[in-house]
């Protein structure tokens, strides 16, 4: 759908702001009505949630959800790494468990490779998690991370 229109596109989902936004859901809620409609990043092929649109439209869609007053989708690690790493490279098993998780919030991750005394050497680490009945238990000491 290369040749679709910048206006084209602002009209459309501005009409289906009008006709779904509503400020008194919940925000997971909201979300997913934006994962539904497939408006949460058009980009993306329309079997894993987008519109197969030009990766502009990304942009031109989330000003306009903002403009309306609305709550886009989450921004951090999740989104801008490791969402689009799982959609590129990532098996159907994976697609199908951490996409939509990651597009509706219900899930987010972060980066923690930054340790004192190992920057950002990997090998160098000694931050650990363990399994701790439903819970996942991580000990260890970090410089920073990201949201």
């Amino acid at each position: 759908m290369s040749d679709i229109q910048e206006n084209t596109i602002r009209e459309d989902i501005r009409q289906w702001l009008k006709e779904t936004w509503d400020p008194t859901i919940s925000l997971i809620e909201w979300r997913t009505r934006l994962v539904e409609s497939k408006w949460a990043v058009p980009s993306w092929p329309s079997n894993w949630f987008g519109r197969d649109y030009p990766v502009w439209a990304d942009e031109t869609v989330r000003s306009e959800i903002l403009s309306a007053g609305a709550v886009a989708t989450p921004i951090g690690a999740s989104m801008n790494l490791a969402a689009p790493t799982i959609l590129k490279h990532g098996g159907e098993e994976q697609k199908t468990r951490f996409l939509r998780p990651a597009l509706t919030g219900v899930e987010t991750w972060c980066q923690l490779f930054s340790e004192p005394g190992a920057g950002s050497d990997l090998a160098g680490l000694t931050t650990h998690a363990e399994l701790d009945g439903d819970e996942w238990v991580v000990s260890g000491q970090k410089v920073w991370n990201t949201s």
